[in-house]
């Protein structure tokens, strides 16, 4: 929802002042000579500060509304105007005051409502910002406005009960809204995105349907149509649906979301074909950012590190703040050995990123750290990437890897330990049979380095390791035979112990 809304409502007696030119507007200088004349004059105040309000001095218009609110406490569009007058300077606290003395003077002007609930909306206090749209809503119905009048308070409303996680209120607004705005392809869309929030997503279906007749290709209703076929186990339902817009659409832009959003089906089946359609897409439309990071990550996935870097640079020229692409851009350097540039960008993400994506940046940064070997700065970014991401292998292998640099041999254990509950891969065994030795733990470094060489016989390193935890629990033939086939295998290090 747009702060402009504010904009939008300045009806009332606040037009009925200094308009004998018609649209033309006032000038300041001759109701200023005027007011001289006639001290304490409200009218011509209020009428010299709507003309300092339309040529943008706000300052000025403050200051008179003010004035006029000293000679009138009780009037409405002196509030009314010098609430717009700190709104359109930035003063949210102020124009919040200002709009509420408004509805106590006028409780039964929609508009004093209205603004009051955009105010609070900008200042993310959707409670009252709830409230406020609430009492526009009931004004406006009361005194029977126009279904364009009220539009806005009834999304205002919808966006408030979302923003506060109701999104079957949101609905039901919405719901409300149609029967004074019949037909309104906004409103029927919002009403389908809140019905499937709320986990209606059936219901949602006719309306989508609905928009889809009057705009064959609206991108939005179709994604979310599809999306609901997905949940349902439809996914060729979807992808028809999507071919149906396809067909309709027109304009590069359109076709290349409506592709987008066709890959992101079509990806966990056909890889291939996704991939094919993001390239599609990211021709139809270089400024859409997403298809050029959605390839990126399809060619990280495929092991092509140099045209995923690429993709993702020309979604970094589009949108360079964005926190997902600065996270496709760490990994991608990263995997090409750059761990310079993969740290640098990975530190940019995790400054704004939230969430996963802050999560994914601590980790390729504690990574790239590692690899230039600062491995107490490498520990202390992966101590927190493993908080926010416990289910993760790789995270506890490189704690556990960073950690043991440092000797710090309790935590890279239990890391390691982690790592391979979570995900057993050689690599993680490899390192946990190192980090027992270390503490001299033989019996489970020879238990977990025996899993490793059974599990990859060519495991070299695995095979030297087993040998020093073979031959430190008394098993010296078995150590032996360890070393001279760690030895056949290329390992140089096992030479030297060979008897």
């Amino acid at each position: 929802m747009k702060p402009a809304w504010i904009f939008l409502i300045m009806i009332g007696s606040l037009f009925a002042f200094g308009q004998s030119g018609g649209s033309q507007v006032a000038d300041p200088a001759a109701l200023e000579a005027q007011l001289k004349q006639n001290p304490g004059d409200v009218q011509l105040m209020l009428s010299l500060a709507k003309a300092y309000l339309e040529a943008g001095r706000y300052d000025d218009a403050a200051r008179v509304y003010e004035d006029a609110l000293a000679e009138d406490y009780e009037n409405f569009s002196a509030h009314f105007g010098l609430g717009l007058a700190l709104y359109r300077k930035g003063n949210l606290r102020g124009a919040v005051f200002e709009f509420d003395q408004a509805t106590r003077v006028a409780p039964d002007r929609f508009e004093g409502w209205y603004n009051l609930g955009v105010a609070y909306a900008d200042m993310m206090r959707w409670e009252d910002a709830s409230k406020a749209f609430a009492e526009a809503v009931a004004a406006g119905e009361k005194k029977d406005l126009s279904g364009d009048v009220l539009k806005p308070a009834y999304l205002g409303l919808a966006a408030a009960e979302r923003k506060l996680g109701h999104p079957d209120k949101a609905a039901a607004v919405l719901e409300r809204a149609l029967k004074r705005v019949e037909g309104d392809p906004e409103l029927m869309y919002l009403l389908a995105e809140n019905l499937s929030l709320a986990g209606k997503p059936k219901d949602a279906i006719p309306y989508l349907y609905k928009v889809l007749q009057k705009d064959p290709a609206h991108v939005a209703a179709v994604s979310l149509l599809a999306d609901i076929y997905v949940g349902q186990g439809l996914p060729d339902r979807a992808l028809r649906e999507l071919d149906r817009a396809l067909a309709a659409a027109k304009k590069p832009e359109t076709r290349a979301n409506l592709l987008l959003k066709k890959a992101s089906i079509l990806k966990p089946f056909d890889p291939k074909k996704a991939s094919e359609l993001l390239q599609e897409a990211s021709q139809l439309d270089p400024r859409l950012w997403q298809a050029h990071y959605d390839l990126g990550v399809s060619w990280l996935k495929a092991g092509d590190p140099e045209r995923a870097l690429r993709a993702f640079q020309r979604a970094y020229t589009v949108k360079p703040d964005e926190p997902k692409i600065l996270v496709g851009l760490a990994a991608a350097y990263f995997e090409q050995g750059d761990y310079k540039q993969a740290y640098r960008y990975a530190q940019l993400a995790a400054a704004t990123a939230e969430g996963k994506t802050k999560a994914e940046a601590l980790l390729t940064a504690g990574k790239s750290t590692y690899k230039l070997g600062r491995f107490g700065e490498a520990r202390a970014l992966l101590l927190k990437a493993v908080e926010k991401l416990p289910d993760r292998a790789d995270a506890w292998l490189w704690l556990g890897l960073s950690s043991y640099a440092m000797q710090d041999y309790k935590t890279a254990i239990s890391a390691l330990e982690h790592a391979v509950q979570l995900k057993p891969t050689p690599v993680a065994k490899l390192n946990l049979g190192a980090a027992y030795l270390a503490v001299k733990r033989f019996s489970d470094a020879e238990q977990v380095l025996t899993q490793v060489v059974l599990e990859d016989p060519k495991n070299a390193e695995g095979w030297y390791n087993l040998g020093w935890a073979l031959k430190a629990l008394a098993r010296e033939a078995e150590a032996q035979r360890a070393w001279k086939r760690a030895l056949e295998l290329g390992y140089e290090p096992a030479r030297s112990l060979i008897k």
